[in-house]
């Protein structure tokens, strides 16, 4: 809604009252060469791309009506979404559904966004499946989150189910996962020995499920876990 306002702010009505009228200049824009202002009746209609002026064929004496600036207008709103999407690609990885829901918050329209996702993915741009795979290696490799937990993010991130099956059981065997939960552990050490014995069992047991670990592995491995404690 936000981004709507803002376009609606940029090219009001008014603008539409001066049409039609043919293009009475075009002037590249000095702080980005790859816009263009354009004029009619010399009085300053619109900012386009190099690719809006390319597709609509705009030239100096080509009339503009006011469906074509409203073609114009959506072109630029779509162009900007592209560039943000692009933006946000350049700076790390994102899955599809995180890249759709930073563009609504942005204020971009859900009607055109699904296209432009669609063409990202056809060049490769995103990938979910590569995405769930980095995502899985990089939460268990250096923030040592257990299956469920990396699981229960690529959720919210719009990879779930087999997808999310698929990634974890590429990136994660059960030995990895067992060594994980050793090393968190040995890192907790001095931690847990101060502990009242009574109760380490109980406390070594929910950090871990805290973490995203299986109970099940955590409770065949809890006595192991105690002794590396205590040796």
């Amino acid at each position: 809604m936000k981004k709507k306002d803002k376009f609606k702010d940029r090219y009001p009505d008014k603008k539409f009252d001066l049409l039609p009228a043919p293009v009475s200049s075009i002037q590249v824009q000095k702080k980005n060469k790859t816009r263009f202002s354009v004029f009619v009746n010399d009085t300053f209609l619109i900012g386009i791309s190099d690719s809006a002026l390319t597709r609509f064929n705009i030239r100096k004496g080509k009339e503009i009506t006011r469906s074509l600036l409203q073609s114009l207008i959506d072109h630029e709103e779509q162009f900007a979404a592209r560039e943000y999407m692009i933006g946000l690609l350049s700076r790390r990885d994102h899955s599809r559904k995180e890249l759709y829901t930073k563009s609504i918050k942005k204020g971009f329209e859900s009607s055109y966004l699904n296209d432009i996702l669609d063409q990202l993915e056809q060049k490769g741009y995103i990938n979910d499946r590569s995405f769930a795979e980095k995502f899985v290696h990089d939460k268990f490799e250096f923030r040592q989150w257990g299956p469920y937990k990396i699981r229960a993010e690529l959720a919210k991130k719009g990879i779930y189910g087999e997808d999310a099956d698929r990634a974890l059981n590429i990136v994660l065997d059960k030995e990895d996962i067992v060594e994980s939960m050793f090393g968190l552990i040995s890192k907790k050490k001095a931690r847990y020995l101060r502990e009242d014995p009574d109760k380490r069992r109980n406390k070594i047991f929910d950090f871990l499920r805290r973490k995203g670990y299986d109970s099940s592995i955590i409770l065949n491995h809890l006595d192991e876990l105690l002794n590396k404690i205590e040796s």
